[in-house]
């Protein structure tokens, strides 16, 4: 009878994270043909087809997501073992997967480069995405830390503030218009916005509401850098993090002064109750929590 083991957990782990056999086999530096036998006997062995093909990408049948959770409390828990194993032999290994929105690329590195110094055998996988990105990967629990300014209401997840994020409003160098004003004076300007569900547009949507300001004239762009860019070239205004204009130029840009700003929201590190956090996530967790 075949056992279920932490190789075919692994294995099947992979395939979903990457996405395909291929894909699986080379991060795994397998054949293709071993991956595909592993993945099939994990299919026998739990009598059910575990996953879909649709439109050339793989999807998880009820009972792949099944396994797959399983797959990722066994293996999280293994590695958590392994690392405390580790730590009590005085050698510090393991593995700390990050996932961050957008504009914390910004932030998150001034922390990760002196942790990843103090630690350098703990292997950092770091991964940024939009909103939206950053939501399914929590929803599937692939990683052991999320950073939001906004993070989705569910008990599951534990969520601790650890950072301000300000947001100003930016003008092209040469702007003539209002300043030092309130916003509802400049609601006819062409303000170029993120896109909805993202951090920062919903701390302006919620101050707009509190204020009741509608804004007349927008553009959505869904990157920092290219409304920072569509600013500078003329465009319009815009509603922007201090840390996204902090590691750019901004010789072609000005911060204009505008009643109530800027807007601050909180960066949050969030961790999922059901998904054993290990080690290195804690260590790292901490270092950001207690640097308020």
């Amino acid at each position: 009878m075949n056992t279920l083991t932490f190789r075919l957990l692994e294995v099947f782990q992979q395939v979903v994270d990457s996405g395909s056999v291929t894909a699986a086999s080379n991060a795994l530096s397998l054949s293709q043909p071993t991956v595909s036998l592993q993945l099939k006997k994990l299919t026998s062995i739990v009598g059910l087809p575990l996953v879909e093909h649709y439109q050339g990408k793989i999807q998880l049948t009820e009972a792949g997501e099944a396994v797959y959770r399983c797959a990722q409390e066994v293996l999280t828990s293994q590695e958590k073992l392994n690392s405390q194993i580790s730590a009590l032999q005085g050698v510090e290994v393991g593995s700390l997967k990050l996932a961050v929105v957008t504009t914390a690329k910004y932030i998150i590195p001034p922390f990760l480069s002196p942790f990843c110094n103090q630690h350098p055998n703990i292997d950092v996988r770091f991964t940024v995405g939009n909103r939206a990105q950053i939501i399914e990967r929590l929803s599937q629990n692939r990683d052991d830390l999320y950073i939001f300014t906004y993070p989705p209401e569910d008990e599951d997840l534990e969520c601790v503030p650890f950072m301000s994020n300000p947001l100003v409003i930016i003008a092209p160098a040469n702007y003539d218009g209002p300043d030092d004003c309130l916003l509802s004076e400049l609601v006819d300007q062409k303000f170029l916005l993120r896109e909805k569900g993202s951090g920062t547009r919903r701390t302006l949507d919620e101050y707009c509401d509190l204020k009741r300001v509608s804004l007349n004239n927008t553009m959505i762009i869904e990157s920092n850098e290219a409304i920072r860019l569509a600013v500078s070239a003329g465009m319009g205004l815009a509603v922007l993090s201090q840390h996204t204009l902090a590691q750019a130029s901004t010789d072609n840009v000005k911060i204009l002064k505008v009643r109530d700003f800027p807007l601050h929201s909180n960066w949050q590190v969030v961790t999922n109750k059901r998904r054993p956090i290990s080690l290195s996530a804690q260590a790292f967790r901490q270092s950001l929590i207690e640097q308020k």
